[in-house]
């Protein structure tokens, strides 16, 4: 009889950890194709609510984590950029290891206090490891990185030093077209209609027709203020690509250029340059951008789009680091 009641135990309890094993390897295909596919795809194969697979992205995640190594560990080049979800909304705080290509923290919220939740989390030699900072323009970065990393060089990216011309760039388009309209001026009108496009994408990528806009914007105004702030703009893109010490004389000529230009909006930027100056110069001079950034920004937004029906932000965030923070997923291999 005790026989039979211990036989029956035995089976029970090889029979559930099967079950826990075979739901264990269902989570990691589950995670898995969730790295590859979209939503619809997952769905539709595995035939899961897209509901639940938000806590089975937090599971997994926090398993491959556990069997990883530290990925604070060896950082040299990190750089941070906020990034929305909820239609703009809500921001995530986004932090990529420049060196090895891949997200390393991700945390909800955007500024200082979220910031320092990173460096909270690393210990000081792994701060100390850190030797360069790519971001904006934020103060908050500038605020953390001076407290956290002294010995740091805080870098802007080129991305984000055009974004701000091209913002400018923009505003000019906006008030002139604004004032034809009120002054009844048609000809300026149809002359700017259509030069959004063809004022803020780079020469290299306009087509004939937006080529066409931009050479009649040359008059549309009595001082061309918008053909010369799109002057400014292509200065700026380009001495950005030049070394180091020819990239100073051109920096400095072009903001005397641009404090000068009487296009309120240009002064107003001139102002920005000049106190950020130092910071762009050694940009240039240390090569590091955004750019890996900006790539795993693209990514991390299909993440958020395909991710829409997730509940909590932990499990999206989960999503974002399986598809974007390199861990090894495999799919489970079948037992002989």
């Amino acid at each position: 009889m005790m026989g039979s009641w211990l036989r029956v135990c035995v089976i029970r309890r090889s029979s559930r950890s099967c079950r826990c094993r075979r739901w264990s390897n269902f989570e990691v295909e589950r995670a898995w194709l969730m790295t590859v596919a979209n939503r619809k795809t997952v769905s539709g194969f595995l035939h899961v609510s897209w509901r639940t697979a938000g806590a089975v992205a937090r599971r997994v995640a926090e398993r491959v984590k556990a069997s990883m190594s530290s990925p604070f560990d060896g950082l040299t080049a990190v750089g941070v950029d906020g990034t929305g979800y909820r239609k703009g909304h809500a921001y995530l705080t986004v932090v990529v290891d420049h060196e090895r290509h891949r997200v390393i923290w991700a945390h909800d919220g955007v500024g200082g206090d979220v910031f320092d939740l990173f460096f909270k989390a690393l210990t000081p030699e792994q701060r100390a490891s850190i030797k360069v900072v790519a971001g904006d323009g934020a103060r908050w970065i500038d605020s953390c990185v001076g407290r956290w990393c002294p010995n740091a060089e805080r870098v802007l990216d080129g991305f984000h030093i055009v974004s701000w011309m091209t913002g400018a760039l923009d505003k000019v388009r906006k008030r002139l077209w604004n004032q034809a309209r009120r002054d009844g001026d048609e000809n300026a009108t149809k002359r700017m209609r259509g030069a959004k496009h063809a004022v803020l994408k780079n020469p290299g990528d306009l087509t004939d027709w937006q080529f066409a806009t931009l050479d009649g914007i040359r008059n549309t105004d009595p001082k061309g203020q918008i053909y010369r702030a799109w002057q400014f703009k292509e200065l700026l893109r380009t001495l950005l690509k030049h070394p180091v010490e020819q990239a100073r004389g051109e920096l400095n000529h072009w903001v005397f250029r641009a404090s000068h230009s009487r296009i309120p909006e240009i002064v107003e930027l001139a102002k920005k340059i000049r106190r950020r100056r130092p910071d762009i110069l050694r940009t240039i001079q240390l090569g590091y951008s955004n750019a890996r950034l900006e790539a795993s920004d693209n990514r991390i937004k299909a993440t958020i789009r395909m991710a829409h029906g997730f509940h909590h932000v932990t499990n999206l965030i989960a999503l974002i680091m399986l598809r974007c923070g390199g861990p090894d997923i495999r799919l489970p291999q079948p037992r002989t």
